[in-house]
């Protein structure tokens, strides 16, 4: 297979747009996979290092599927906690005397 083999270049097309988060793109991908590898039987079949080839870039894409996925859900954690509000703080004057600060529920907590 060559870069005129569709599959290749989907493959290609796919590690490009996950290097790049472009998950409108990913989704347009997804689809013509689907449509790609429902056509399949159509198609000679390749010899072997050619199929290691596509094997080799459908794994990594799926490696960097995974770490793309990871960042997501990272960043949906990093939003949850900054909505929620800081724990209570407690302080203490110099008579050892203790008074407690704290965010009230619903306000937005900025963290650096």
């Amino acid at each position: 297979m060559t870069l005129d083999d569709p599959i290749e270049a989907l493959l290609l097309r796919e590690r490009d747009a996950l290097r790049r988060a472009d998950f409108p793109a990913l989704q347009d991908l997804a689809e013509e996979k689907e449509r790609l590898v429902a056509d399949l039987s159509a198609r000679p079949v390749p010899d072997a290092a050619a199929l290691a080839r596509l094997r080799e870039l459908a794994e990594g894409n799926a490696r960097l599927m995974q770490a793309v996925q990871r960042g997501v859900e990272s960043a949906v954690a990093t939003l949850r906690r900054a909505r929620q509000p800081a724990e209570a703080l407690t302080t203490y004057d110099q008579s050892g005397k203790s008074s407690r600060i704290g965010a009230t529920q619903g306000s937005l907590t900025r963290r650096a």
